[in-house]
């Protein structure tokens, strides 16, 4: 036997059907989400308006109105169908009167969002009641939805104000305030032309941007006569809604003519919502002092771990260099102005992170230098040591980065990583021995990838070469000498294998000494020494696309040695990315490769492509005697 919610079910579903327009399209949808139907909109010629939304279908047998105008729901369900892409609309059938009362999902998730209790009663008004005019209702609200949430919208908008359980006298004296006061919104005494829906409730202000935005302010119930603190509450949330925008220059305008930053300012839960755009947005720099100094100077640490993110964040062309230097500069200053020495060295060690983040690496090291020289302990933390060490290796000071490496290793004996870094710190001091030895204990140790190991293996090939062939197990570089050799010299010369001999003894990490060497030995067709002297060239210069293309074809020639190809990919991709596969396509396609089976290798080239590891940026200050670690 059928149950009467089954055939209610279908009844209604039925009957919303002969309601909705003929030319809309109704699918039923699974009811994994809690939706029952998709809704494509057409217009009655049958174009195509590409607007969807979806329905939750409830019905009801009861004969009191009141059932027929409520329906309760757990809040975590509101939640979830508000937070779907396509927006949602609550149907309510009635089998008595066969009628619908229909609502947004949206406007009740805003409604209850303060709510403490586990479900929310949804209440319909006699406006949500089906009309011959909610088909035009609906579709001027999707499309206000549309143009409100991508933003291509202009102030002023139209407001109306909603009294929900609110005492008149407390609506009229807001509007007229609103009115007056707020060029952002014009009043309009019709719910279907307003954009933004001011719901006045007992304890609290909730604003509804077209189901795009929302945000809601409480207050006592007590307050309700108190019309100035009820305008208050309002401006607070409509700074709220602003923000949610993309309309940055309103939005400082608004703070600015209402002297609202100090409002803002003061009250922790809307400085750390707001806190993103007070700092980083290029429109409110007027603010980021006032809102710094408030929160270094009032000792709240959650506010000042957000700001030292959004500046770190910085390094990804989120704020611009001026703001972040000026920002640095000022805690600086009152970390000096407190004598808050602690504060001072971490503001110095996240300015030198902000430098080494833009590769700016003199500027970093000046202030990691300022750093371990105001807290001493710095020194003693693995991390630093490891940072400082790559700031040193980007400077060619490649002895004091192992040094600092080496360091690192001791306080992070964990961090596998280590070893390569202190591996590439010996290969270009000119210790290939030792770097080869590091290298080693890398690939051994890291056996499972857990790091990229590509790169390291290709250097651990050259060490091996340069020991074993070239005889050179180590040397004190000097690269400026060698360039200025380079630069005078006859270049009929660099054809002489003797003379190149001679250079290398210099510095052996010249990639022009090995391009010259690569073109005696193509002469003389030795593959093998091509083979080494070009993947010298290809790893020393790293962004050579063309070069990577020409090694990685060199592998499949007899005398190059085995296995390497899938390094020399990786690593390829890793500094060039499609630029190298663009390179080696145009590469097969030359003349000299025509005997070349060119597609089925660069087919198999694209396979052994890995997406290469990423590692998180990391964001460091202290809570007490603790340091605290935010993985952005």
């Amino acid at each position: 036997m059928r149950s009467r919610t089954h055939i209610l079910e279908e009844e209604s579903l039925f009957e919303l059907k002969r309601t909705l327009p003929n030319e809309w399209v109704i699918r039923e949808k699974p009811k994994d989400y809690g939706i029952d139907l998709e809704i494509e909109i057409f217009t009655s010629k049958g174009e195509y308006t590409g607007i969807v939304f979806w329905v939750q279908l409830k019905a009801t047998d009861s004969e009191k109105l009141k059932d027929h105008k409520s329906i309760r729901m757990p809040i975590a369900k509101i939640r979830q169908l508000a937070s779907y892409d396509l927006p949602v609309a609550l149907f309510r059938y009635n089998s008595n009167s066969r009628t619908f009362y229909f609502d947004w999902i949206k406007r009740h998730a805003y409604l209850s969002s303060s709510s403490e209790k586990k479900s929310f009663n949804i209440e319909f008004q006699d406006y949500h009641l089906w009309s011959k005019d909610s088909t035009c209702q609906i579709i001027s609200f999707l499309k206000s939805k549309i143009r409100f949430s991508n933003n291509s919208f202009s102030f002023p908008i139209k407001g109306f104000l909603n009294n929900i359980n609110a005492p008149d006298k407390t609506v009229r004296k807001l509007s007229s305030k609103i009115s007056k006061n707020i060029a952002l919104i014009e009043i309009t005494r019709d719910r279907n032309l307003a954009n933004i829906e001011i719901n006045l409730l007992e304890n609290r202000i909730v604003l509804n941007l077209s189901g795009s935005f929302g945000g809601s302010i409480g207050y006592k119930k007590g307050d309700l006569d108190n019309e100035e603190l009820i305008f208050k509450a309002f401006k607070s949330c409509l700074i709220l809604i602003v923000f949610q925008t993309d309309k940055d220059v309103e939005l400082f305008k608004f703070i600015n003519d209402h002297e609202l930053l100090h409002e803002v300012i003061n009250h922790p839960g809307m400085l750390d919502y707001l806190m993103p755009k007070l700092i980083a947005s290029e429109s409110g720099n007027h603010f980021t002092k006032e809102v710094v100094e408030h929160v270094f100077k009032s000792g709240n640490s959650i506010s000042a771990t957000i700001i030292q993110t959004i500046i770190f964040l910085s390094s990804r062309n989120v704020i611009s260099k001026e703001r972040v230097e000026s920002y640095f500069n000022q805690i600086i200053d009152i970390g000096l102005e407190l004598e808050n020495y602690t504060s001072l060295a971490t503001s110095y060690y996240n300015f030198g992170g902000y430098y080494r983040g833009i590769k700016l690496y003199d500027k970093a090291l000046h202030y990691y230098n300022k750093a371990y020289k105001t807290e001493n302990n710095y020194l003693k933390k693995g991390y630093f040591c490891r940072e400082l060490g790559g700031i040193l290796f980007e400077l060619d000071f490649f002895r004091l980065s192992a040094k600092l490496y080496k360091k690192a290793n001791v306080l992070e004996p964990e961090n596998v990583f280590l070893l390569a870094t202190i591996g590439d710190a010996e290969f270009y001091s000119g210790n290939y021995e030792k770097a080869l030895n590091y290298f080693d204990d890398f690939l051994v140790k890291n056996a499972y990838q857990k790091h990229d190991k590509y790169e390291f293996s290709l250097k651990f090939t050259i060490c091996k070469a340069l020991i074993e062939i070239i005889e050179t197990k180590a040397q004190k570089r000097n690269p400026k000498k060698l360039l200025g050799i380079l630069k005078n010299i006859d270049k009929k010369q660099l054809h002489n294998s003797d003379k190149l001999d001679e250079l290398i003894k210099i510095d052996a990490l010249n990639p022009i000494i090995w391009s010259y060497y690569s073109t005696l030995f193509l002469k003389s067709e030795d593959l093998t020494m091509l083979f080494l002297s070009s993947l010298m060239q290809a790893v020393l210069v790293r962004f050579d696309s063309k070069i990577w293309s020409y090694v990685s074809i060199l592998t499949t020639y007899e005398g190059s040695p085995l296995g390497l190809l899938n390094d020399i990919v990786n690593t390829a991709y890793f500094y060039c990315r499609e630029e190298f596969l663009s390179d080696l396509q145009d590469m097969i396609e030359l003349e000299e490769y025509d005997d070349f089976k060119g597609e089925k290798f660069i087919n198999y080239v694209e396979e052994l492509i890995k997406t290469p590891k990423e590692y998180p940026m990391e964001l460091r200050f202290w809570e007490e005697d603790d340091v605290k670690i935010i993985e952005l």
